[in-house]
């Protein structure tokens, strides 16, 4: 994960009082300042969560093309997609190219957030062939999904932070601890509904996406510390 150098977080009353909770993160370092950095740093996201449209749009193809493959294949999701010219290609070369498609190059930061989440997501449920995804229910790549992003969110805009403070050891000892925080809290708390029966040629899948990262972010802001 890498943050960016030029990151500037708004000058908000959320990302102020997630950046009080972060400091406090990184002198103190234990469960409750982390629960607490966790939670105003969720709070800040939920309420400016509109910036993460491109996100649900990437999010939202990746849960479609999958149901695609679980319901038909995947060189008929690939028709469905208008990918013809990948039938018979290596998984890894279709992985790239939907991954390009669906994250338009890695173009913006949040696009750029969006595929790293998304590669990470599927090799944390070890998708290694395309095919696999028929196997996989759709609910479970969406919640690995979340909780990569989440993770990259937090890693991007804090771990400069971190590093200007604390050793490479340190810094990485925090982030360690923070994913693995955001990781079990989601894993055991976010409840998403069986997808099996959603018909996605009329849903729109980003909309799914923003409702599912909204109460990812819901769940954190209920188990934090009230102290800023």
């Amino acid at each position: 994960m890498g943050t960016s150098k030029g990151y500037i977080a708004p000058k908000t009353p959320h990302w102020s009082q997630a950046k009080r909770a972060v400091t406090s993160y990184i002198n103190n370092g234990d469960s409750g300042s982390r629960a607490n950095a966790a939670g105003k740093f969720a709070e800040a996201m939920r309420h400016d969560i509109s910036s993460s449209e491109s996100f649900f749009k990437a999010s939202g193809n990746v849960i479609a093309f999958a149901n695609a493959v679980s319901r038909n294949g995947l060189n008929q999701a690939l028709h469905d997609f208008g990918r013809d010219d990948l039938i018979g290609k290596s998984s890894e070369t279709v992985f790239n190219e939907l991954l390009q498609d669906f994250t338009n190059y890695g173009s913006t930061t949040e696009d750029y957030l969006s595929a790293e989440a998304i590669s990470s997501a599927l090799k944390e449920l070890q998708v290694t062939d395309m095919e696999q995804l028929k196997d996989i229910p759709c609910e479970k790549i969406l919640t690995e999904i979340l909780i990569e992003y989440i993770k990259f969110s937090f890693a991007f805009r804090y771990e400069e932070k971190i590093r200007m403070k604390k050793s490479p050891s340190e810094t990485e000892k925090l982030l360690k601890e923070m994913n693995k925080y955001i990781s079990n809290e989601l894993h055991e708390k976010l409840g998403i509904k069986d997808l099996k029966s959603v018909d996605f040629t009329k849903l729109e899948t980003s909309k799914l996406v923003e409702n599912a990262l909204n109460d990812a972010y819901q769940v954190f802001e209920l188990f934090y510390g009230e102290a800023d």
